[in-house]
């Protein structure tokens, strides 16, 4: 289904001006993959957007999640993962082709078949999620990407390859959502060059927050550096347990943490996004592709936590994203 609305401002280039925002924390665990493929999921089938998700971390999961096992590794047999741009710039080949690699109409909750879109009008303004999926073998990619400056006679940087390759086809969307690998290295800054903000999910716990002062820090010194916009959104609270005296007493010091974190950068301490995204079976459930889900509360879960039903923190989440980037109108 989908509705005829105006179409979204273009540039003085014709492309649309989409939001670019990737989502980074160090440690593992903390559902910050599961975040960025919710609020997928939400901006495409609840508000109508376009949405492209960049799966830049080598465990694949959101790529999973969006798009299943079957279309993901004939993707991976085509030479058509984000893996397969850096391979093609390291070995000299030429397989990977950004118009192929995009797996379009992705999400057990798309129901537009993917050879419909190019018959829509262009002011049908309709929820799409694209996905251009990732690949374990950008594990062997990363220890390499410094020889990519080499390879092409010093006319590319090694953290620019995404912005090159695949940065033009951004226009195209409303959202750009990027999943980077849980470290700093030149893979995830490929997302963060391309990127007009990040997010930080993260369990209110030590260890998940621990690494938020050397994202702060490494993000504010490639600002410098690359002469970057990128500016932190904010910072999502994830797998919230109300029964844990463990995660309130961290939920209580994060803002005094976040204050430290981000004293020395060059950027305001970012805020703490007011909805708190409980522990719940249903979120880890909904990225289970396979899952025969109706509808979007169905997939993210109908029953009560915590005084609402488990699907509408998404909701609350998303709106509070768009009111964080002056979207207040389309929320």
């Amino acid at each position: 289904m989908f509705v005829s609305r105006p179409a979204p401002a273009r540039s003085i280039l014709g492309s649309f001006m989409p939001h670019v925002i990737s989502f980074i924390n160090l440690k593992g665990g903390v559902a910050k993959t599961t975040t960025a493929v919710q609020l997928a999921d939400t901006f495409a089938f609840m508000r109508q957007k376009k949405v492209l998700v960049l799966d830049l971390d080598p465990q694949t999961n959101a790529t999973l999640a969006l798009v299943g096992e079957e279309r993901w590794e004939q993707a991976d047999e085509r030479g058509q993962t984000l893996a397969h741009l850096f391979l093609d710039l390291l070995n000299g080949t030429r397989n990977f082709n950004p118009e192929r690699a995009i797996v379009r109409g992705a999400s057990n909750l798309n129901t537009i078949p993917p050879e419909v879109f190019d018959q829509l009008p262009e002011s049908a303004q309709y929820g799409r999620v694209d996905v251009l999926p990732s690949s374990i073998r950008l594990i062997d990619v990363q220890d390499r990407m410094q020889d990519i400056a080499n390879r092409t006679n010093y006319s590319l940087s090694p953290m620019a390859v995404v912005q090159k390759y695949i940065g033009p086809l951004f226009g195209r969307y409303d959202y750009v959502l990027i999943d980077c690998p849980p470290n700093l290295g030149f893979i995830t800054q490929n997302g963060l060059e391309v990127s007009d903000h990040y997010l930080i999910p993260t369990i209110p716990d030590r260890m998940s927050t621990y690494g938020i002062p050397q994202i702060a820090g490494k993000i504010d010194e490639l600002r410098r550096d690359r002469d970057l916009k990128i500016r932190c959104l904010g910072v999502v609270v994830t797998k919230f347990q109300s029964n844990s005296s463990q995660h309130k007493q961290g939920l209580e010091h994060l803002p005094e943490y976040l204050r430290s974190a981000f004293a020395y950068t060059n950027e305001d301490t970012p805020p703490i996004l007011n909805t708190v995204m409980p522990q719940t079976n249903a979120s880890a459930e909904a990225m289970l592709f396979e899952r025969d889900v109706r509808n979007y509360p169905v997939k993210y879960g109908s029953g009560a936590v915590a005084g609402q039903a488990a699907y509408k923190y998404g909701l609350d989440l998303a709106a509070e994203v768009q009111a964080l980037l002056g979207d207040e109108d389309e929320a």
